[in-house]
């Protein structure tokens, strides 16, 4: 799995534009069933002043500046600039062009064009010089009453004495659901004279010697510097693993070192090995990548007959199926529940998209897929062990990855006790001292094994690297997989962002103008990253220990492999710097926001167990000094808010759900994350 860490409304994130993505790939995009209703016969239509885009577009600025449009969004002129609205017309984004000497002085002016002031309460503000070509960029979110759902923020970037501003509003599961082409709008805006550093003309250098010296020193420098108890670092180059090697500990306050041989658990890593399990029964015939999901499973049903019909087990891999992302449904009460479950997550669920039309990543469509082929693969078997036995005997075993491993019960009593334990951070105590989780909250992974349960070390995902650079042969020479099954996987299925596409199970994507095969990996408490460089020869693995700063350590890692490989120009310290600063601030924000106790007045009106259908129950009780959740599995303490329209929120304030509201209402409680939202009955 990925993402669970991020609980919050959505918004870009200046750093987008620049930061290597998991996930991204485009085949000719489809409209949504709204959009579709509303599409004219003709090129365009018109509605209160908008066109309806039937086909992908480039538009020009009055600049020379070129911006691309989807399919089905829809698109007005303004007098500086241009706006869009998504298909189902909850979002809109206004793009101005504006002369100014700041980005600040740029909002302003923004604003003003548009004939309305900004808010007065600032909920996020971001802004930093020389990023990825601009001189200035910067980002503000506004707070919006939590009662309206929305979202309100800009991104202004400036080049010389010309600012892009784009003003984003609308409904906060719009944002979800079309966040991908989001993205695409407004980081994919092309100004003359805006480069950012293209390092592929160049050829890789060895990594060795003092460049390998230098690499070193950086990750350990930077772990320390995140605080990240332990991360293990592999790189391949040229058909051997060049560096393979452990840093810091398996877990905090303990002396057990990490080594390259200490298990992890990869998270959505996992979706590139169970799509090798694919392409092995594909090169058997067994299956191809357009048999029909219901050819295997007759009972399968979605909310939607055409989406049943069509489903194929490439679609339940290539997050274009339109399928809404449901990640609670993963993270209560599921000590209880089944991978044979998988099978039925979506008899009631509808495409909140058309398939094809947009980004929308789904564990559960995954899941569905990879016990699919667990299936096939060893008949007569519960589907949990028949996933494990499937991805030991035909992925992992032609690999040489004696290390790894799908099962959770083999994961979780690792040999020699090599294993690192996970961490993540509350908003309660400090930012620098994440919490050791139990291992135990991790099996949420089981009953969706494919999307996310393998655990792995360094060296055996370093031979993964190998074979995938091999397009299906190891570095012995032996073909594992065929070339054509190793590379269907990487075509673009759906675009995501700007720059970034998603095949099957992997994410195509350029960084610093080079091209990369890529897939991130979040659970509770690990993050990771395997990533290629076809071109170039070259592989990196990063395996963490940690949700808190986690993610800024695999980014600077990887930012500073390709500036030492490639020469390029030296940023990784000051971009993780950068990062950590503002993950600092966030985190501050956050804890003075929503870390405070919660009022005696409300705590009788709270207290006790509640319950919902998909989700389960869980019950808020006093333990200690605080109010704290216990769904079961876990449990959380909580924090509060109340917003001046009057709301009152709960807020979990550690692990894994740190940051999410419970919003208080009348006679129940409600949660809501992404396009779903849920409310809780006593019980």
């Amino acid at each position: 799995m990925s993402g669970l860490r991020n609980t919050c409304t959505p918004v870009l994130g200046i750093l987008l534009a620049a930061s290597l993505t998991a996930c991204g790939g485009g085949a000719a995009p489809a409209t949504s069933p709204k959009a579709a209703e509303a599409k004219p016969k003709t090129d365009v239509s018109r509605r209160s002043d908008f066109v309806a885009l039937t086909a992908d577009a480039e538009r020009p600025l009055p600049s020379g500046a070129k911006i691309g449009v989807p399919a089905g969004w829809w698109l007005k002129e303004l007098e500086s600039g241009l706006a869009f609205q998504d298909p189902e017309r909850e979002i809109t984004i206004s793009l101005l062009e504006i002369e100014a000497p700041s980005t600040d002085v740029a909002m302003a002016a923004a604003f003003a064009k548009l004939g309305r002031a900004a808010p007065p309460k600032v909920l996020r503000a971001v802004h930093e010089n020389d990023v990825a070509g601009w001189d200035e960029v910067g980002e503000t979110v506004w707070e919006t009453p939590p009662s309206e759902g929305r979202v309100l923020a800009m991104n202004v970037r400036r080049r010389g004495d010309k600012v892009w501003a784009a003003l984003l509003e609308g409904k906060a599961p719009a944002f979800a659901r079309r966040g991908a082409q989001v993205a695409q709008i407004v980081l994919g805006l092309k100004v003359p004279g805006v480069v950012e550093e293209d390092l592929s003309p160049k050829p890789a250098r060895a990594l060795d010697g003092e460049r390998l010296a230098a690499f070193e020193a950086f990750v350990a420098a930077a772990r320390e510097k995140t605080h990240v108890p332990g991360v293990a670092v592999a790189v391949v180059q040229d058909g051997k693993i060049v560096l393979e090697k452990g840093y810091g500990v398996r877990e905090l306050g303990k002396k057990d070192a990490v080594t390259e041989r200490t298990r992890f658990m990869i998270g959505s890593v996992t979706k590139s090995l169970s799509t090798l399990l694919l392409a092995k029964l594909v090169d058997e015939k067994k299956v191809s990548w357009d048999t029909h999901v219901t050819e295997l499973l007759p009972t399968f049903k979605t909310g939607d007959a055409e989406t049943t019909k069509k489903l194929t087990l490439a679609h339940t891999f290539c997050a274009c199926t339109g399928m809404p992302r449901r990640d609670l449904d993963l993270v209560f009460e599921y000590g209880a529940k089944r991978p044979e479950e998988a099978f039925n997550a979506f008899a009631e669920v509808k495409p909140t998209t058309a398939l094809g039309e947009t980004f929308q990543y789904s564990n559960q469509m995954t899941a569905l897929g990879g016990f699919l082929a667990a299936r096939v693969a060893e008949p007569g078997k519960p589907l949990g062990a028949a996933y494990v036995a499937a991805m030991k005997a035909h992925v992992f075993a032609p690999m040489g990855m004696t290390d790894t491993t799908a099962s959770w019960d083999e994961g979780r009593v690792t040999p020699a006790k090599n294993l690192a334990m996970p961490h993540g951070a509350s908003f309660i105590g400090a930012r620098d001292e994440p919490l050791t989780l139990p291992l135990a909250m991790e099996s949420f992974v089981a009953p969706v094994a494919p999307a996310g349960s393998i655990f792995s070390t360094a060296h055996d995902m370093a031979r993964y690297a190998l074979v995938e650079l091999g397009k299906g042969r190891t570095p012995e020479g032996k073909t594992a997989f065929s070339e054509a099954a190793v590379l269907e996987r990487r075509k673009t299925r759906v675009k995501v962002g700007a720059k970034g596409g998603y095949g099957l199970g992997l994410a195509t994507s350029t960084y610093r103008g080079l091209p990369v095969v890529t897939h991130d990996g979040g659970t509770f408490g690990f993050v990771s990253r395997f990533m290629i460089l076809p071109e170039k020869n070259l592989g990196l693995v990063v395996l963490t220990n940690s949700t808190g700063a986690g993610s800024a350590l695999v980014d600077a890692i990887t930012q500073r492999l390709v500036e030492l490989v490639f020469d390029g120009k030296e940023l990784s310290t000051k971009d993780l710097d950068r990062a950590l600063r503002q993950d600092m601030e966030e985190w501050q924000r956050q804890h003075e926001r929503v870390a405070k106790p919660i009022p005696d007045a409300l705590v009788t009106k709270i207290a006790g167990t509640w319950k919902h259908a998909q989700l389960g129950s869980f019950t808020i009780a006093k333990k200690g000094e605080r109010m704290t959740v216990d769904v079961g599995e876990w449990s959380s303490r909580l924090g509060y808010e109340k917003s001046e329209d009057g709301t009152e929120r709960l807020f979990f304030v550690d692990p894994p759900l740190g940051g999410l509201p419970i919003t208080v209402e009348k006679d129940a409680l409600a949660l809501q994350l992404g396009q779903e939202s849920y409310t809780l009955s006593r019980k």
